[in-house]
């Protein structure tokens, strides 16, 4: 009679694994242990179940019960490897991965999961080894080709990678996870309008995936076409309201176009959700400036420079916005420490220029905005139009530079 009740709990335990009711998996795998404690199908069960329900410790228990009854068998070592992973400890999943290797060579799917830990701890020539692996010894196993692909798009071999996705696509041109993948590659390639139509394609078939709009809005931007960037940031939004990224995309976006009041309300909540990220305030501060709000926009800057004490770009606009303030003697102590950072600043070169214009001293400014020059010899275009320079803007000095650069070179853009 117990073994008639044994087998119907093993069984049963066996087909909710399958139908993914993972409690009920357990519970019944559970009961078979209760009456046979050694049976091997029903510890793997329980140890697969404990695992989907993230009792991990439990599961780690059961597996090691299961090696000291069965010994080192692969299937346990794989099913071991697995839990490690799966709770974060890769270098571990790793050890466990080539001890199931070492007793079965040709395992496709220990190979994929070993090459997947390797990946996840930065070995990106031995995780791609490892899916080579996998491919020779089953050349259609597709999530092996896949994960190869991310790999080499986290690499930045985006070529590569491309060609990997392309493959794929042969197989199922409308797989959306392949379709993004092939986006990614040539979105990092520069080739946008043809990312675009992969990430459209990919929505046709999961038009509720939030991280496909918003990679296509990054394509609809990089393109030119804001507001059909701003309307599939919307949707992202919209599917995903805390989606990472969106909403300051969104609203980088609407300062570009003009709409600032806009952009710092959406700024505003970010940094209400994230008051320690200095990206937003940043942002917000860049806006805040274009709209005049210099003292607004001062306090953004510092905000920056206290989370991020050695930010260049957060120094350089901090200095702007006092030039822009009149406090001219302070900007060009925010240059000056960009220049120790970094001595081939252009950009904090030119901006002690305009901090020197703004005081009324031609000499120096001129010899700043000559350096600078030096770096990039765009900017003497732009300070010809900059009315930064207007205070020394009839000075001899600088009409002597100005004119001798035009003379030597054609006429270039703005900054």
């Amino acid at each position: 009679m117990e073994g008639r009740y044994f087998k119907y709990y093993r069984d049963s335990a066996w087909q909710a694994l399958k139908a993914s009711d993972y409690r009920k998996a357990f519970d019944y795998a559970m009961k078979a242990l209760a009456r046979d404690q050694y049976n091997l199908e029903a510890l793997n069960t329980a140890a697969i179940a404990a695992t989907r329900l993230g009792d991990y410790d439990k599961a780690a228990a059961l597996y090691e019960q299961a090696l000291v009854i069965q010994g080192e068998t692969p299937e346990v070592y794989y099913n071991l490897g697995l839990l490690m992973a799966r709770m974060g400890g890769h270098r571990d999943a790793i050890k466990v991965y080539r001890e199931a290797l070492a007793l079965d060579q040709e395992s496709a799917e220990v190979y994929l999961s070993l090459a997947d830990s390797l990946g996840e701890t930065g070995q990106v020539e031995a995780a791609l080894a490892a899916y080579d692996e996998a491919l020779r010894i089953n050349p259609g196993l597709k999530d092996a080709l896949y994960n190869k692909g991310i790999t080499l798009n986290r690499a930045e071999r985006f070529k590569e990678a491309e060609a990997v996705f392309r493959t794929l696509l042969k197989d199922d041109p409308d797989e959306p996870s392949w379709l993004g993948g092939r986006a990614y590659s040539l979105s990092r390639l520069g080739q946008y309008a043809d990312a675009l139509k992969l990430y459209r394609k990919a929505l046709v078939a999961t038009p509720d995936n939030a991280g496909l709009s918003y990679n296509a809005a990054l394509m609809l931007e990089r393109l030119g076409h804001r507001e059909d960037a701003v309307m599939a940031l919307d949707r992202a939004l919209e599917l995903d309201p805390a989606f990472p990224g969106a909403a300051l995309e969104k609203a980088n976006i609407l300062g570009d176009m003009g709409a600032d009041d806009e952009a710092v309300k959406i700024y505003d909540r970010e940094a209400k959700r994230n008051p320690d990220d200095p990206l937003i305030y940043f942002d917000r501060g860049i806006s805040l400036a274009r709209l005049e709000r210099y003292e607004a926009a001062l306090e953004d800057f510092e905000r920056v420079l206290r989370l991020d004490p050695v930010n260049i770009d957060a120094l350089n606009n901090k200095g702007s916005v006092l030039i822009s303030l009149g406090r001219e003697k302070e900007a060009l102590v925010c240059f000056d420490e960009v220049l120790r950072y970094d001595k081939k600043n252009f950009t904090a070169n030119y901006n002690k220029a305009c901090a020197f214009a703004g005081s009324g001293d031609a000499k120096s400014s001129v010899n700043a905005l000559k350096r600078a020059s030096q770096l990039n010899k765009v900017v003497l275009a732009q300070a010809e139009k900059d009315h930064d320079f207007d205070p020394i803007r009839s000075s001899p000095e600088f009409q002597a530079l100005i004119s001798g650069a035009m003379h030597q070179a054609p006429r270039a853009g703005k900054i």
